[in-house]
């Protein structure tokens, strides 16, 4: 049976909740008539003879016809009462479509088709590609609240129509009345096949809210690796799962490195491998661990765990990615580990965050993305993983542009969200916004290079794309010789500070290097934070000094020197 986006719209949960709680009321006073006929029943030591197994007779009759009744009854009270919290969960996603509408300026007619007003006619490319990707996600998220509104509501009623025809057919048939819930809706797949699609985080989104409270409880006590691993769900859900998940993997992991002194093998280089391999994976995840059980009071979410690829991967928040009013994603680059990055990433995003709750209203929340296996220097003359080639970065955009958009995804409001980048991971974050990818503000810093070549290209806001590169630092200068456009030439890029110069705040530091633009005191940490924070007007520009070419891409023309504060951009 086909069910419209209208029909759902005309369904009232309440009124199945009333025929159910009428129907419950005969089924007890049914239950009341089965007890009165038993206890009325004269024992067979009072009245015997063949009137008396006549009677007996007559009124286990009476109890086998009241007991089928009763239990045909109880089945549709409890067909009704899942009819009505399933529905009620449709009606919510068709709720959910229309407030997303009308933020973005838009309606839904009673059948679901979405009308937006025309965008103005900007004459800034810039803007029209910000407006067409705005406009992009916003269909994609509406289009598929409604297509699991739809897809519940058939799944419901074929459900509803079993059981009620069940209820109806001859006692040696019917199915009796069932207390266990009935099974939770499968989500959506994770993959297809390699490929994982960016706009899937809405499609999560849009189950999880599908799912009555109790259902979302039994997901992630029952299946918790249909939940930790999902971009699009709240993170305290995620958070719960991926502590069981946790558990699970160190379990294994320990197990599998006893084993391996047992195995046989082929060769002992063959055993050494395996054996490095399993003590990385058992160290790492042990990081993990160390990481989640600090004792300071700091709120952190599990956001991913896993280890079924080459690397332990996973992504930690600190902060509430549910509440926060900004998020900003932090994405590593070469030689980036669990095992050796995430104990000094958590540390320094840890400070960032503090300092950047310092400067707004609002909680900001820091995630640490280590959800790719980032180059190593074992594999620099590999192509396949190669940091001196896009093939890692190419291939791991799709499941970062995943977890941006789910951040959206799972919340009732849009959070202001950044993109931190640094080095290779850079490279990793411009093919993610070539993705269609909820994104505020993108900081590079420390760039090899972008696969793009205009700002117009990956749909940001003017002045959306921000660029750090220290003077001495080589890697913007040799890396587009390899990873394509330097993001200090691409048209629209605005260039942070890093280099102290006279009339900057003197509690502010030149970052030195390839790896100091995340140190303390530096100018480069502070235009981080900054612009994680949503605030624009504390952003400093770099200055003539620091855009003077001493070899290599510097990027646009020089600007004033001196510290240049930036004007509001939202």
């Amino acid at each position: 049976m086909s069910i419209s986006i209208g029909d759902i719209r005309c369904f009232r949960p309440a009124l199945a909740r009333e025929a159910r709680d009428r129907i419950d009321l005969e089924r007890k006073r049914i239950g009341q008539a089965i007890t009165e006929l038993l206890a009325g029943r004269p024992h067979a030591s009072v009245w015997s003879g063949p009137a008396a197994l006549a009677a007996f007779g007559r009124n286990a009759d009476a109890v086998r016809v009241l007991a089928e009744l009763a239990n045909r009854l109880a089945v549709t009270a409890q067909v009704l009462t899942h009819l009505a919290e399933r529905m009620q969960a449709c009606l919510e996603l068709v709720r959910h479509a229309d407030h997303r509408a009308a933020d973005g300026g838009g309606w839904l007619n009673h059948e679901g088709q979405l009308f937006l007003p025309q965008p103005p006619a900007y004459l800034d490319p810039v803007l029209v590609a910000h407006h067409a990707k705005r406009e992009a996600l916003l269909r994609e998220e509406v289009e598929r609240d409604l297509l699991q509104a739809q897809s519940l509501a058939r799944q419901t009623d074929q459900e509803a129509s079993t059981r009620l025809a069940g209820a109806a057919q001859p006692t040696s048939v019917m199915p009796p009345f069932v207390t266990a819930p009935l099974p939770i809706p499968t989500p959506p797949l994770l993959r297809q096949g390699e490929y994982v699609d960016p706009a899937s985080a809405f499609a999560n989104a849009a189950w999880w809210r599908g799912l009555t409270p109790e259902e979302q409880c039994r997901a992630i006590r029952e299946h918790p690796e249909w939940v930790g691993p999902r971009d699009g769900l709240p993170g305290r859900a995620r958070h719960q799962a991926n502590l069981t998940l946790l558990v699970r993997l160190e379990t294994a992991a320990a197990g599998e490195l006893v084993d391996v002194e047992h195995r046989h093998y082929g060769s002992q280089t063959a055993k050494r491998e395996d054996l490095i391999w399993k003590t990385q994976r058992v160290e790492s995840l042990r990081v993990v661990r160390e990481v989640m059980s600090q004792p300071d009071d700091v709120q952190r979410q599990l956001l991913l765990v896993d280890d079924s690829g080459p690397i332990v991967r996973t992504v930690i928040a600190i902060g509430d990615v549910d509440t926060a009013e900004h998020v900003a994603t932090y994405v590593g680059g070469f030689t980036t580990t669990v095992r050796g990055s995430l104990r000094r990433m958590d540390r320094e995003s840890k400070q960032m965050r503090a300092e950047a709750d310092s400067l707004t209203e609002g909680d900001v929340a820091v995630v640490n993305w280590l959800g790719y296996p980032a180059p190593q220097w074992a594999g620099v003359t590999i192509s396949r993983a190669s940091v001196l080639g896009e093939e890692v970065s190419s291939g791991s955009s799709d499941e970062l542009a995943t977890f941006l958009n789910g951040l959206d995804a799972a919340r009732d409001t849009p959070v202001h969200s950044t993109l931190w980048a640094h080095s290779y991971g850079s490279n990793l974050a411009g093919h993610a916004l070539l993705r269609t990818v909820a994104l505020d503000d993108v900081v590079l810093f420390g760039s090899p290079g972008v696969p793009f070549r205009k700002a117009e290209d990956v749909g940001l806001k003017p002045n959306g794309l921000n660029v750090l590169a220290a003077p001495d630092d080589w890697i913007p200068k040799a890396g587009p010789l390899f990873l394509g456009t330097p993001p200090l030439a691409i048209p629209g890029a605005r260039r942070l500070a890093t280099l102290h110069v006279k009339g900057m705040p003197n509690d502010l530091r030149t970052a030195a290097g390839h790896s100091e633009y995340r140190d303390a005191g530096t100018l480069s940490r502070r235009n981080l934070v900054a612009v994680a924070a949503g605030r624009p007007d504390l952003v400093i520009r770099a200055g003539a000094e620091e855009c003077r070419p001493t070899g290599g891409v510097q990027g646009p023309a020089a600007v004033p020197s001196g510290p240049v504060p930036l004007g509001p951009t939202r």
